[in-house]
């Protein structure tokens, strides 16, 4: 496998993560919309509709949080090999660059702060950690 194929690889666990939030945020949406649909219903007579709006809103919720289930056991082994490769990397500030950067999403400079480094070193660095993973 390639560097930037690597890296592509790496990436996925942040991706995962906010693919998860999305989701999340959608479920919530749905909630709310939900909510609303059933404060609006009343005895009065009126109003237009088939009376499937609560049905159609609940199995909308039904389906995204089934949608989200099957993609947090997806996610977590993923996530859980990714991990596992960057553990394997036996220098620990090569690791640590990994972690921070793929697992904690933090960006270079908070990475060279961090080990009292120029960016200069700690792109050389993430580039030997990754062309040693063993993929």
């Amino acid at each position: 496998m390639e560097y930037t194929e690597k890296v592509a690889w790496l990436r996925r666990y942040r991706e995962s993560l906010r693919q998860e939030q999305l989701l999340g945020e959608e479920i919530g949406q749905l909630e709310s919309q939900a909510r609303r649909v059933t404060r609006a219903i009343s005895g009065m007579p009126g109003g237009g509709g088939d009376g499937q709006a609560v049905p159609r809103a609940v199995e909308r919720l039904e389906e995204t949080r089934q949608k989200l289930a099957g993609l947090l056991e997806q996610d977590q082994a993923q996530r859980a090999e990714i991990a596992a490769a960057i553990q394997k990397e036996p220098i620990s500030l090569r690791r640590d660059i990994l972690t921070r950067r793929y697992i904690l999403g933090q960006r270079w400079e908070k990475i060279a702060a961090a080990h009292h480094l120029v960016l200069r070193q700690v792109f050389r660095l993430h580039h030997q950690a990754v062309d040693g993973l063993d993929l």
